[in-house]
């Protein structure tokens, strides 16, 4: 009996030793089962997405429009289209093949002959011209029309406002007939019949007409004939303006208002400049142009530059801030069609 337990005791010894080891190389192998192995990965740059272009506002600069005027319109279209995130850029000539999809809208200073054509070669391009031609424009074609009509109207008013006594004159292209009619009727919207109330006791405004290219001898023949009615505030076109004649009335008792820029030999005598304002009625309708939305027809404005004081008989000629308030509402009716210049109004 006692030999027979003596005899198990290391079988069961052993059992245990084979049963712990057998635990344990299961377990390595069930850890190997679960836990995978971890390999190097490459490196993964990511692709950026590519950036779009910002579309882009185009002004067209005529080879007619003076430097100064595109520098202006320069400023003011960058302006505009930093405003609403878009490039801006001048170029001398638009060529339908150019006028890519990022092109949203071209600004003309000058309506092109071609116009029509460039519209329907870029439907989704919006066109702007500031003009004074007739177009009936598409839906993505736009007037800012020009009315010279308008700068002659407003020139009357402002002469019979500027001169002492209403004495307002005008030097005429004769061949502008509605332009001439616009001056004299501006006069009589601002004072009626014009009379001055000192001598000489004349009812204004006076005027004299020269054909178009005419000498400067022949203005200065014609300003001496108005003057003997006396004129303290002179209306000079473009066409009359040379270093000739602007030297002559230099030396005249006039203050000069012109729908032209001065030269220098007259500085000294200007008054007043009257422009067309494209650019205000562009800022108006800019929200629709950048959404796409066309087919507009709207009046140009006006304003004045190179305003000046001049000295004349027994007064100072000029614009007080009083005056050009009055201009500004006269220039607004004339925008909203409310005058109609080519009548008298009293």
């Amino acid at each position: 009996m006692f030999k027979s337990i003596y005899i198990k005791k290391p079988f069961n010894f052993l059992l245990v030793i084979f049963f712990t080891i057998s635990f344990f190389n299961a377990c390595n192998l069930f850890s190997r089962d679960e836990i995978p192995t971890v390999t190097d990965l490459p490196d993964f740059t990511p692709t950026p997405a590519p950036t779009l272009a910002p579309d882009r506002a185009v002004l067209a600069a005529s080879a007619g429009i003076s430097q100064a005027e595109i520098a202006n319109a320069q400023t003011f279209i960058a302006s505009l289209a930093a405003e609403y995130g878009l490039e801006f850029e001048t170029r001398d000539t638009i060529i339908s093949n150019e006028i890519t999809p990022d092109v949203k809208i071209i600004i003309f200073l000058e309506q092109p002959d071609n116009l029509g054509s460039l519209a329907a070669s870029a439907p989704d391009t919006q066109f702007v011209a500031i003009s004074s031609q007739e177009w009936n424009p598409p839906a993505n074609g736009n007037v800012i029309r020009i009315n010279n009509d308008h700068a002659a109207f407003l020139a009357g008013y402002l002469g019979a406002m500027l001169a002492p006594n209403f004495r307002a004159g005008a030097l005429q292209v004769s061949e502008a007939v509605t332009f001439n009619q616009a001056f004299n009727h501006g006069v009589s919207y601002y004072c009626g019949i014009c009379a001055a109330q000192v001598y000489p006791l004349n009812t204004y405004p006076v005027t004299s007409q020269q054909p178009a290219g005419s000498l400067p001898v022949n203005w200065q023949t014609a300003f001496n004939e108005i003057n003997t009615n006396k004129v303290n505030v002179l209306f000079l076109p473009e066409e009359a303006i040379t270093p000739e004649f602007g030297t002559f009335l230099a030396g005249q008792d006039v203050a000069i208002i012109s729908n032209a820029s001065p030269v220098e030999e007259i500085q000294s005598k200007w008054a007043a400049t009257i422009k067309a304002d494209g650019l205000t009625a562009l800022r108006e309708m800019w929200p629709d142009l950048i959404n796409g939305i066309g087919g507009k027809i709207i009046n140009a404005g006006l304003r004045l530059t190179d305003l000046n004081y001049v000295n004349v008989t027994n007064s100072l000629v000029g614009l007080s801030q009083g005056k050009m308030m009055q201009v500004d509402e006269l220039i607004q009716l004339l925008r909203d069609d409310q005058i109609y210049p080519y009548a008298v109004m009293e």
